[in-house]
């Protein structure tokens, strides 16, 4: 009887778990230097992923302007990151901490203008490969 009891709970918690990710929508945060998505809640499976940028692209065309950096042959990149802790001020180089842990962007004036490194979907464009889509 326990056995079915936990074998019950553990199989309700991950049907929960995913229905949870499933359900909620990926959160645009942020759009920097004319290629790089900044999100929320994205989906952990490179399938879904694909699937969302291929549903989304549009909009994120029309609405921030993405991929703003189109090279010479028509390629382009765009980079989805994650962003989970939200704007930080870039490390000290004396601290421990390297600063190839975070990604800082110029275009932001303030002092928290990094977020740690969490890159999760890169898609790009060129004429020689096609449309390639690499999920860490």
């Amino acid at each position: 009887m326990n056995k079915r009891l936990i074998a019950g709970i553990v199989a309700a918690a991950a049907c929960g778990c995913m229905l949870w990710q499933y359900l909620i929508p990926v959160e645009i945060v942020a759009v920097h230097d004319g290629n790089t998505v900044l999100v929320r809640h994205f989906p952990y499976l490179k399938s879904r992923q694909i699937d969302w940028w291929e549903a989304n692209k549009e909009m994120i065309k029309a609405k921030y302007g993405v991929p703003h950096t189109i090279y010479s042959d028509g390629g382009y990149s765009v980079f989805i990151v994650g962003f989970d802790d939200g704007y930080r001020t870039e490390p000290n180089e004396s601290l421990l901490f390297p600063t190839d842990e975070v990604f800082c962007f110029d275009d932001i004036q303030t002092d928290a203008r990094c977020i740690d490194r969490n890159p999760l979907l890169s898609v790009r464009f060129s004429r020689n490969t096609g449309l390639t889509f690499e999920s860490y």
